[in-house]
């Protein structure tokens, strides 16, 4: 008996989730098409300016459209650490720190032997009331492998629009080390 109610539901939800078949053999009527001709232009000009808005982030409209987003150039800097890269590294700065041991994030760029650095961000948040945002701040996690074990950070990098507003650059940060 339940097996026949359940099979005569799922016959029902499916009959009325189904639409009409619409016969395209039909000729349109001079009135269809002329209705039809009026939508067009308004559905057109409604869909534009949603195109538009999807094109462009209003989060990163502070710099140009196409330009490394804050995430992208943390997961850079972060690789330059590894690396070694003190030109890449003073070069994400808006103001590099002249000392190593002065920097905000000063944790990572002391760690020794470091053989493995991961960069977990989340998404950006605003922290000033412009429009766009001129400064904002990225959560991150990372995770530091060297000789002597793993250390983890959490904290954020702020980022604001370079000189130039052809992309973002590290302003400051704050990394604190997380427990496991």
């Amino acid at each position: 008996m339940r097996k026949r109610l359940l099979w005569a539901v799922s016959l029902a939800v499916l009959g009325c989730s189904r639409p009409t078949p619409v016969d395209q053999s039909a000729p349109a009527r001079p009135a269809d098409r002329q209705s039809d001709a009026e939508a067009r232009p308004a559905a057109a000009s409604d869909e534009a300016p949603a195109v538009a808005e999807r094109a462009i982030d209003p989060l990163y409209g502070a710099v140009a459209a196409g330009a490394e987003s804050p995430a992208r150039l943390l997961n850079r800097y972060v690789l330059d650490l590894l690396n070694g890269n003190q030109a890449g590294i003073d070069d994400a700065w808006a103001i590099a720190p002249p000392d190593a041991r002065r920097a905000d994030d000063a944790v990572l760029r002391l760690l020794p032997d470091v053989r493995n650095l991961r960069l977990d961000s989340d998404p950006a948040v605003p922290r000033d009331a412009q429009q766009p945002p001129r400064l904002l701040e990225v959560p991150v996690r990372i995770r530091a492998s060297t000789a002597e074990g793993q250390f983890r950070y959490h904290g954020w990098y702020r980022v604001q629009p370079r000189a130039d507003g052809q992309g973002w650059q590290i302003q400051s940060a704050q990394l604190q080390p997380t427990l496991d």
